[in-house]
């Protein structure tokens, strides 16, 4: 059996004109051969007008999944914080539609349906178990039925583990969450990541924060903390400001091939993929690869209970200096750039005569 594991997709403009998109990574997709990827925003006749607890709702083109049925019969995880930006007949369109083609989803739906939480793939090698769930750090729609399967704590997915341990030869966890943009994992996030693996799980992949992180093992565990954005489109409103615009480091994203056989711990390598000119490619350079090894220095240095304070101190930088620096720039324009410096010079030079 084998598993090819993409970051999240969001797809906003008609890509079905130019055909559907090969299989990432020349893979080869057959009865033993699966693609699983996040899709993020839902398809559906109108936005929903309850706000988000944070940023704004958004919906996939019409013709998305056409793009992407090439890919079929891939598994494909919902259980994301805009799965509901189209109300419930958006996240229930999406699923049928999914459905249609030829794809798996999981995790969203219907309380009492057993695709909210988990998927069982079986083959005569072996029997896998997928399990999704968002964070409420994501700012998900929680409590919603139809909705996605949100993370209710250590208790309850002890309970599902320990169930899907009986049935399944390995059962690995895509979480939904943590925050953005930044380049290493919360501590909190290490904690869930550890406990996890004690629990049974045999892999995690994460998605959500639109770059690559490091990885670690806990317990012969592989935690992949965030694979990164396989595709997400860039948006304008309608005076042509950037809503969503990529910077470089949202451009490199990872692909993590899982390969299974009975009686066997999974086999793990990674691939990784550019996104240029409106198109992701494997990646000759190896960004996201170089990305990831430089990023897990830190995760093997520090322990889980020396890390936070690491953590604090990076965090600190981050949010002063490097976020303007790594995910600003490349949005404003040579006139915004040298009217924001300007200030900044006016601003100095006032504080220095009158102190």
């Amino acid at each position: 059996m084998r598993l090819f594991c993409v970051g999240d997709i969001a797809i906003c403009e008609d890509l079905s004109r130019n055909g559907s998109w090969p299989p990432p990574a020349g893979i080869q997709l057959n009865e033993h051969s699966r693609i699983l990827f996040n899709f993020e925003f839902p398809i559906g006749t109108h936005l929903n007008p309850s706000p988000r607890a944070s940023g704004e709702r958004f919906m996939a083109d019409p013709h998305a999944i056409q793009a992407l049925k090439g890919w079929a019969p891939a598994f494909v995880t919902l259980a994301n914080n805009h799965i509901l930006d189209a109300d419930s007949s958006g996240l229930m369109r999406t699923c049928q539609s999914l459905s249609a083609c030829g794809f798996k989803p999981l995790g969203a739906g219907f309380l009492d349906e057993e695709n909210r939480r988990y998927r069982i793939w079986e083959t005569v090698h072996g029997t896998l178990a997928i399990l999704n769930w968002v964070f409420p750090e994501t700012h998900p729609d929680p409590g919603q039925n139809p909705g996605a399967n949100c993370w209710q704590g250590l208790e309850e997915s002890a309970t599902l583990i320990q169930v899907l341990r009986k049935e399944a030869d390995w059962v690995i966890a895509v979480l939904h969450w943590s925050d953005e943009l930044f380049g290493y994992p919360r501590p909190e996030d290490r904690m869930i990541a550890a406990a996890l693996a004690d629990q049974g799980v045999d892999l995690i992949i994460g998605q959500h924060p639109h770059v690559v992180r490091g990885w670690e093992i806990f317990n012969g565990c592989p935690v992949f903390y965030s694979i990164g954005d396989f595709y997400f489109s860039d948006i304008q409103d309608g005076s042509g400001k950037w809503i969503l615009k990529e910077a470089p480091l949202n451009r490199a994203s990872l692909g993590v091939d899982i390969r299974f056989s009975r009686g066997n711990k999974p086999l793990i390598s990674t691939h990784s993929f550019w996104r240029v000119k409106g198109k992701t490619i494997s990646d000759p350079l190896r960004r996201a690869e170089r990305q990831l090894l430089h990023l897990s220095k830190p995760l093997q240095k520090y322990p889980l209970y020396d890390y936070a304070e690491w953590y604090q101190k990076k965090r600190r930088w981050f949010d002063r200096v490097g976020y303007r620096l790594q995910f600003r720039l490349h949005q404003i324009s040579p006139i915004e750039f040298m009217s924001i410096t300007a200030q900044k010079i006016r601003g100095l030079f006032s504080a220095r005569v009158n102190p």
